[in-house]
């Protein structure tokens, strides 16, 4: 789009510019200022490719972090207490709850669905 419409100047100014010193200075101008944006561009998406690597590397260590920190809290929890591990059927978020046989329905902790609970497997390993 930028070339096209450079030409598209330049054309303009050929038609329009009798002088032809007036007209080389003028195209020159033009050239140099249109590189010098191109340049700035270039070291504009430059650091923003950077930029997205960066984010991406930190991303995938926050993605390690929280995994790991998930793993501690969740072994540590399931060893200390009665908990049954539970799987969202509607968005396959898996979670730990207490075990409570009182309980029939509980409420999806991220697409917040009710999940109906059945005891019945982990009431006859108590």
């Amino acid at each position: 789009m930028l070339n096209s419409k450079f030409k598209e100047v330049i054309k303009n100014l050929d038609k329009n510019i009798m002088n032809k010193d007036d007209l080389a200075y003028i195209k020159s101008q033009i050239t140099e200022l249109t590189m010098a944006y191109l340049d700035d561009v270039e070291k504009l998406e430059s650091e923003y490719k950077e930029k997205m690597l960066n984010c991406e590397h930190r991303i995938d260590n926050l993605e390690i972090d929280v995994h790991r920190i998930e793993d501690e809290i969740f072994d540590e929890d399931y060893d200390d207490a009665d908990l049954e591990p539970i799987k969202c059927p509607y968005c396959n978020t898996s979670f730990f709850i207490e075990f409570d046989s009182t309980k029939k329905e509980i409420r999806c902790p991220d697409c917040k669905n009710i999940i109906e609970l059945d005891w019945g497997n982990f009431e006859d390993d108590m």
